[in-house]
């Protein structure tokens, strides 16, 4: 299972946490448009977040990661379900993120605190309010700007560590529970300094192996839950287009079939193309069969 993500526990300690790896669902992810490698490095890591995020929750609907700001990459989008389905996509000043090179820090490429700012907002399937939680970008790395935002967003302590290597993307996540104890706040401790300890290949191996997540902690008595595979996902389909094309107008769409002859949308996920002929686009303002007549 290249893609793997899974929670675990310490058992007689108020510490969890989640591991995860992203090896083809981040291939997927950065494949979809030509990214420039610091913005796919960028993109993998919030994918990474986004799913240890979305797989902790006790929630049903969509995690939204978002990254704005007045920098060379103006905007980042992941987007991870509790089904562990995700989708990710930028805007970009492709001259300014290049001329910034490969190894350009989070603060260069979405711009200082002062304007860029992370967001992450929960959106129920069904019931419920959206819910939302802003933080400035006050650190130089995602992990780091993440562990900021459910420290003080969310008021839990937490430790992230993420480490890429070829294509791939392995993350783990420590969490201090509620009401933890003295005898907690050593395992806590202790955890944190061997998270912080990891590099890629001890990663790689705890995100995906239990032997390699207990030689992570060593000496720790962990309770591992199942395992699921996240996967790149993207929710366009027909219908969506369909239903955006007719919000936009016929007016709207006569003058694109006057321009190119057609009409052509592009998802910016995943970049999938849909094209419609002119009938076909003319089609989707003929009266439905069916339908109640407007006419008096």
């Amino acid at each position: 299972m290249p893609d793997a993500f899974s929670r675990f526990v310490f058992e007689g300690a108020g510490v969890r946490g989640a591991r995860v790896r992203l090896a083809d669902a981040a291939r997927a992810i950065v494949g979809a448009h030509p990214y420039p490698p610091a913005l796919a490095r960028a993109l993998r890591e919030l994918a990474a977040c986004a799913t240890l995020l979305a797989g902790s929750l006790k929630f049903d609907g969509t995690l939204i990661v978002q990254l704005a700001g007045d920098g060379p990459v103006r905007l980042v989008v992941v987007e991870c379900t509790t089904a562990l389905a995700l989708r990710a996509t930028a805007q970009w000043d492709e001259a300014r993120v290049h001329a910034l090179g490969d190894a350009a820090t989070l603060h260069e490429l979405a711009g200082g605190p002062g304007a860029a700012r992370l967001a992450i907002t929960l959106d129920p399937r069904t019931e419920g309010a959206m819910t939302q939680g802003i933080v400035a970008l006050v650190a130089g790395s995602v992990s780091q700007l993440v562990e900021h935002y459910l420290t003080t967003s969310e008021q839990v302590a937490s430790k992230l560590a993420l480490e890429q290597a070829g294509g791939e993307v392995a993350g783990v996540l420590l969490q201090r529970l509620p009401g933890s104890t003295a005898q907690d706040e050593a395992t806590w401790h202790e955890a944190g300094a061997a998270l912080d300890a990891a590099d890629m290949p001890v990663l790689g191996l705890a995100a995906t192996s239990n032997a390699g997540l207990a030689a992570l902690f060593p000496g720790r008595d962990l309770r591992v839950f199942r395992t699921v595979a996240p996967r790149a996902e993207c929710s366009c389909s027909p219908a969506r287009v369909e239903g955006a094309l007719r919000i936009a107008g016929q007016q709207e769409i006569e003058a694109a079939l006057a321009e190119q002859g057609r009409v052509e949308v592009v998802c910016e996920f995943c970049g999938r193309q849909y094209l419609f002929a002119p009938a076909e686009a003319r089609a989707l303002f003929a009266p439905q069969v069916g339908a109640p007549s407007t006419r008096h």
